[in-house]
């Protein structure tokens, strides 16, 4: 089999309905907020899940490429609080915290300020937006292969990405040394489908033991 020759995931119906309920309400609390505007005029641009149509959960990934300039870096911050959708803002100089990765980080929980009741770290309904800057060079393995992994995407292969996101979401390893950049290499560059056999090709290539 080659990497895009899938045969439809068995639910991709309510995978794809899920998808795209996700990437609407993403759409409309970034034009509600304002945030989306704000971001835009500040040269970033939205990347990973929502462009691909793979999205699973309410995440949000913003780069801007660019020589990284604290001043400019906390302006974005501050007109980001200013919105009152932020239930949590987090900033970061990846520059100074870690030796082996760089970057100026904006790290948001955001939620209509109009609901009145708490909203918790683990809530499932806030939003998670990652705003990153930094020198093109300096961004991961995705950026390279994004427009590879862009013109090998089939609504086959979608399903079978939405479907391994789904499951390895809520392991302990997720974000941490497994990633989603790992899914889309799974399927659109080795094709490999099913969640099992995901898991069998990551922990020989990036699981512990390997060296990478």
């Amino acid at each position: 089999m080659g990497p895009t020759d899938f045969d439809m995931h068995p639910e991709a119906e309510r995978l794809f309905a899920r998808e795209a309920a996700l990437r609407e309400e993403a759409e409309e609390v970034l034009a509600r907020s304002g945030i989306g505007a704000m971001l835009a005029e500040a040269r970033y641009q939205i990347v990973g899940s929502y462009v691909m149509k793979t999205m699973t959960w309410r995440d949000l990934d913003f780069e801007r490429y660019e020589e990284p300039d604290w001043e400019r870096h906390w302006e974005v911050g501050t007109k980001l609080g200013a919105t009152g959708w932020c239930v949590r803002l987090n900033c970061v100089d990846v520059y100074r915290e870690d030796p082996n990765d760089f970057g100026l980080y904006w790290g948001v929980r955001a939620a209509d300020p109009a609901r009145k009741e708490k909203t918790p770290r683990s809530d499932p309904t806030v939003w998670k937006l990652d705003v990153w800057t930094a020198r093109p060079e300096e961004f991961s393995v995705a950026p390279p292969k994004r427009e590879q992994w862009a013109s090998r995407m089939t609504e086959e292969a979608r399903s079978h990405i939405l479907a391994i996101k789904e499951a390895v979401c809520v392991e302990a390893e997720y974000r941490r040394s497994l990633l989603s950049v790992h899914i889309y290499e799974a399927v659109l560059e080795e094709g490999v489908t099913g969640v099992e056999a995901f898991r069998t090709w990551w922990a020989a290539k990036y699981g512990e033991g390997t060296g990478r």
